[in-house]
């Protein structure tokens, strides 16, 4: 669902919608009211983790108090029946569950997410080394793609043809040069790097030194594990924490109106001026756009806002369309913001 293998000729991608956010699957033995009850709490479980980013809030008091009434957040249900036994498919009520969140100051995450590039370079027990791309099939990309699913987070497999070879040699992945990983995230717009080196040793073990990049952090750590465990979930969930920590809000922010004025440059014809409105439009945090100005190759917009200004600056970071002209994310905001269009 989330889980990219960049695939030649690909648009370059940045921050990427998901969808399920509110919903799970789980394998059931039977149809008793028992095994019911459990996939329930079960899948409240992996619902808020997926709506927070965040394993830490399963151990906030009021979510262990709701998880013991996790039936009554439940707007649909559906079984069905397989070769290898039952599915339950549970779909929770978002705005109750949003409300309690809310209630708890408890930060979720929109469903435009910043996405991540994976960087594996991999020796083996053998001292060969390989990096792992798009076109892999080994257990650690197969590990990656059942966190990105589980936890509806963009990660983006790079394609390593002889663009991403000259970007990133061999050496340079294996040293994870952070120089290096910035110009391929910027080939694929990522929005943040998880970049690893792994050594397989003769005894089973995964050893591992791995480097974040995200906005100004610039972090290393060390994992280590052996080669039957699920290895990545331990390094994409401090990333993944990192990010819903960053972007997450409390939706009581969303009460505090504002309006913001606008000028957007490149604007060129009526396709591009149609276009800016519709994505502004498609943000969680504009209510309504209205034209202000019109000039040659520039309009003027005023956005009332769900929110603040400082929200829909970092809504806006995400993507890459809109290019701000005189301010940087994370920077005070002057009165009128300055963009570029660039699609």
């Amino acid at each position: 669902m989330v889980f990219m293998a960049l695939l030649p000729g690909a648009p370059v991608v940045q921050a990427l919608p998901v969808t399920g956010l509110y919903e799970e699957t789980i394998a059931v033995n039977n149809q008793s009211e028992q095994e019911r009850q459990r996939a329930y709490r079960q899948a409240f479980q992996q619902v808020l983790v997926k709506v927070t980013g965040e394993t830490r809030w399963l151990e906030h008091p009021a979510i262990i108090d709701a998880l013991r009434m996790s039936a009554s957040y439940v707007s649909e249900v559906s079984y069905r029946s397989g070769p290898e036994g039952g599915a339950l498919s549970v779909q929770f009520d978002q705005a109750l569950l949003d409300d309690l969140l809310n209630r708890e100051n408890i930060p979720v995450w929109d469903n435009n997410r910043a996405s991540i590039l994976l960087w594996l370079t991999l020796q083996s027990a053998d001292g060969r080394r390989v990096a792992l791309g798009s076109g892999s099939e080994h257990e650690l990309i197969v590990q990656s793609q059942a966190f990105a699913d589980r936890r509806a987070v963009p990660v983006l497999l790079p394609l390593l043809d002889l663009t991403d070879r000259r970007l990133v040699t061999r050496e340079e992945g294996w040293s994870l040069d952070s120089e290096s990983l910035q110009s391929a995230a910027q080939r694929y717009g990522a929005d943040s790097i998880l970049a690893g080196r792994i050594l397989e040793t003769p005894d089973g073990q995964w050893v591992g030194l791995w480097r974040i990049m995200f906005r100004d952090r610039n972090e290393t750590f060390d994992h280590l594990d052996s080669v039957d465990s699920d290895y990545m979930t331990v390094p994409l969930d401090r990333l993944t924490s990192m990010l819903a920590n960053y972007f997450g809000l409390v939706l009581s922010e969303f009460e505090q109106r504002d309006s913001v004025r606008v000028e957007i440059s490149g604007i060129n014809n009526m396709q591009s001026h149609r276009q800016v409105v519709d994505y502004l439009s498609s943000l969680s945090v504009v209510e309504q756009v209205s034209l202000t100005a019109l000039r040659p190759g520039t309009i003027e917009l005023r956005l009332d806002l769900a929110g603040t200004r400082q929200m829909l600056s970092e809504f806006i970071s995400l993507g890459r369309d809109l290019q701000p002209g005189n301010f940087e994310p994370g920077e005070p905001l002057p009165q009128v913001l300055n963009f570029r269009w660039t699609r």
